[in-house]
């Protein structure tokens, strides 16, 4: 392993070993995606319509899917709100002078936080199971599953450099990322009652081409549909124009400090 690559493993073990050394971010971050599934369960598990298209108990069940990648675009905002803050801090200054370069460090946190949201991601699954829930398609589902919820991870890390681009603090941050996550929330984690408006306002989320894989693979277990590998390819383009974006624009405010 050459230096850069050690550099970049220790960069993500740090950011992973803060989750615990703060035992308040720690308890938010598992809570959020468990506290979420619980409330949909509790409130959606008795509903059901004739609507869905997919072999499911409830509307809960219908939803899942949603409810996962909605778990995992919100790390967007958790993004935003702590690279504010390590702006504010004069922590990145201090990154700055180091011989670590802006590349390294900010993979780093790509990195890290993506095997967070894809933990956030399985823990709403899990609460699903333990509450009843059947998924299907295996092992290889699963697999699946995972790289989606990591994709979307990252395109959510690229969202939250985008924010702290244009956030000078970490109120502007949290607000200017509620902008995005609530129409993520309706329309790209199938909330909204879908007619061709809404589908056409949903095809620019990108956690709606995750919800629309992850509903064909845990509901169906079809994992060779071509549904699947066409929506792979949609939402990794969107990531690389989000990430390449946020990164540059990014490195060249990173060191604001008004």
């Amino acid at each position: 392993m050459n230096t850069q690559n050690q550099k970049l493993t220790a960069l993500v073990q740090v950011e992973l070993k803060k989750l615990f050394r703060d035992p308040m971010t720690l308890g938010i971050q598992i809570l959020m995606p468990v506290g979420l599934t619980l409330v949909y369960y509790l409130a959606l598990s008795e509903v059901s319509n004739d609507y869905y298209g997919y072999a499911v108990k409830n509307h809960f069940e219908y939803l899942l899917p949603g409810v996962m990648g909605y778990a995992v675009i919100y790390m967007a905002m958790m993004v935003a709100l702590s690279l504010v803050d390590y702006r504010q801090s004069g922590l990145l200054s201090r990154v700055e002078v180091t011989p670590v370069s802006s590349s390294t460090y900010l993979t780093s946190q790509i990195i890290a936080n993506m095997i967070i949201a894809t933990a956030q991601g399985f823990i709403v699954l899990l609460v699903a199971r333990i509450l009843g829930y059947e998924p299907q398609g295996g092992v290889i589902g699963l697999l699946l599953v995972g790289v989606f919820l990591a994709i979307l991870g990252i395109t959510a890390v690229g969202m939250g450099l985008l924010t702290a681009v244009v956030a000078k603090d970490t109120s502007a941050a949290g607000g200017l990322a509620a902008i995005y996550i609530v129409p993520m929330m309706m329309f790209g984690a199938n909330l909204a009652v879908f007619n061709e408006t809404t589908r056409r306002v949903a095809s620019f989320m990108p956690n709606y081409y995750v919800t629309d894989s992850l509903s064909i693979i845990l509901h169906t277990g079809e994992i060779s549909s071509p549904i699947i590998l066409k929506n792979f390819l949609i939402l990794a383009a969107i990531t690389i124009v989000i990430v390449v974006v946020g990164i540059q624009l990014f490195s060249k405010t990173a060191f604001r400090t008004d």
